[in-house]
């Protein structure tokens, strides 16, 4: 490779392993097949005005694709915006509008979202293998393709590694969603290094040119954790499981011969249920897990099913930090204590540092808690996109800042035990307390509200809502009234609380704010 671009690892690979396997049911191609519908993409995708800078919208499920657009928009210089669809409509339409989006590249099933970004967006491609396009005029990917020339656009050598790939954006737990833009170097660096060290260490997800990989993870989370460079990038097979559920997950993973996937531990849980109801008894898979905790059931479940994991940590601000190195055994051995409790090892090239309130590096007993802070080369090089404020407080003297709560174990590894924040994880997705408790606090019986994290042995975490009436107050009425914000897009339908309980006072700290550290007591959440 001349440089780290990303449209150079598809060549590479398409020269190296030209028969390998992308499968992306209904349809399979060979890595040059791919290469080949790359570069004709490209070109259809130039004939339209995109080009270098360009900021280009995907809203699309893992398809074959979403993963030529990762590589024909390399190809043109141009920003790709991976779109979280998972986010309230409001969220969703706000990234569109923060990121400068020029186009709008979106499957037909989530043609409403597409719709609704119109007045921002108004030029669309659509992401579909009918033979038209869900809206006259207006081209589809396919009709790119078939349109586009097989020699590589001229802009191609021109891209460097110091360019922008690709902007995302994180959930929004404090606020709006904040984006960070990566360069071609920063995805590839850290993509290839979360597969440097799966061969490094000898974990329950080591990964081979021999595997072949079908990640549960979508594109959005940061390229489904590297994924689309890292797996063309051995030369592997590669299955995009689309829209199919735990079910046709379970039949793809059969069919296709699949011995590696990355997913959250909610969509591992699902997988298990799948092959329960299946009479599926053995699951041979390594599993690369996190985005929230294993738990302790479900990790016993998936060593009995014969699952083998790894557990990995880090986020959309910093990309891949750590991964778990101690072989992942039986759940219930002293061996796999500290695999289960997220104990962690940088991946090559990062530091971390964990440092107590008075900037003091914690001692390595596994006990002592500090902010987790990291640093590598692959860090956004200007922070959080048209942010300088939260820019500032976050990254520090090239260090970011997580928020994060840590300890370190005896041996160096890091061990994540809280946020800093009162954000809940809930299948790998942050639902943001403050915003459940600002809805609540919208019923005028609502005196005060306070909505924690209460574990779940199915999504990880679920938001509680604990509130304080000034009246008569039914419990429903609430429900209501959450779900009437959910059908506005002010926030996401499972973001709505399993639990709400009517108490008759919420405690306040000295200074006046609510006192969620004896609320957590109350409920057993401590």
């Amino acid at each position: 490779m001349r440089e780290l671009v990303a449209h150079q690892i598809l060549w590479r690979t398409a020269t190296e392993s030209p028969d390998v396997e992308v499968v992306s049911p209904p349809r399979r191609f060979t890595y040059a097949e791919l290469h080949d519908r790359s570069v004709r993409l490209a070109n259809g995708l130039r004939g339209l005005g995109i080009g270098r800078g360009s900021v280009v919208g995907v809203l699309d499920v893992n398809t074959h694709r979403y993963l030529e657009l990762h590589y024909a928009l390399s190809m043109l210089g141009a920003v790709m915006h991976t779109l979280n669809f998972r986010l309230p409509a409001d969220d969703l339409l706000y990234t569109v509008q923060h990121a400068g989006d020029e186009w709008l590249l979106a499957w037909e099933g989530f043609g409403e979202l597409a719709m609704a970004a119109e007045p921002l967006v108004g030029s669309r491609v659509w992401l579909t293998d009918r033979a038209e396009s869900p809206r006259p005029g207006e081209p589809t990917l396919e009709e790119l393709v078939a349109g586009g020339t097989a020699t590589a656009p001229p802009e191609a050598d021109g891209v460097g590694e110091g360019d922008v790939f690709s902007i995302f954006y994180t959930t929004g737990t404090t606020g709006r969603p904040r984006g960070m833009r990566y360069r071609h170097r920063d995805m590839l660096l850290a993509s290839l290094q979360i597969l440097h060290h799966l061969g490094l260490h000898r974990g329950g997800a080591e990964a081979t040119a021999a595997d072949t990989f079908m990640p549960l993870i979508p594109f959005f989370h940061i390229h489904a954790w590297g994924t689309a460079f890292f797996v063309p990038y051995l030369g592997a097979k590669l299955v995009l499981p689309g829209r199919a559920d735990a079910a046709g997950q379970l039949d793809l993973i059969r069919s296709e011969g699949v011995t590696f996937a990355n997913m959250v531990p909610t969509q591992l849980h699902m997988l298990l249920e799948a092959a329960e109801a299946a009479g599926v008894e053995s699951l041979p898979l390594k599993v690369l897990t996190g985005g929230s905790a294993l738990p302790r059931g479900l990790a016993r479940r998936a060593w009995d099913g014969g699952v083998r994991y790894s557990l990995i940590y880090g986020g959309s601000d910093q990309l891949a930090t750590s991964i778990a190195a101690a072989p992942a055994g039986d759940p219930e051995s002293e061996a796999a204590r500290e695999v289960l409790r997220t104990g962690t090892v940088p991946l090559p090239m990062v530091e971390v540092e964990v440092r107590e309130a008075d900037g003091a590096p914690v001692p390595h007993d596994g006990a002592t808690i500090g902010e987790l802070r990291v640093r590598s080369p692959w860090l956004p090089p200007e922070g959080y996109y048209r942010d300088p404020g939260r820019s500032r407080e976050a990254y520090v003297d090239g260090w970011f800042q997580s928020g994060d709560l840590a300890v370190r174990l005896p041996g160096g590894e890091v061990y994540v035990v809280d946020r800093e924040r009162d954000a809940i994880k809930s299948g790998g997705e942050w639902i943001p307390s403050a915003v459940l408790e600002a809805v609540i606090s919208e019923h005028r019986r609502v005196a005060a509200v306070a909505v924690l994290a209460e574990p779940d042995e199915r999504w990880g975490e679920r938001p509680l809502a604990v509130v304080q009436p000034s009246g008569d107050l039914d419990v429903e009425e609430l429900r209501a009234l959450l779900e009437r914000a959910a059908a506005d897009g002010r926030l996401a339908r499972f973001w709505i609380p399993d639990r709400i309980v009517l108490v008759e006072q919420i405690p306040v700290t000295s200074a006046g704010k609510l006192h969620k550290t004896a609320l957590r007591e109350r409920f057993g959440l401590t």
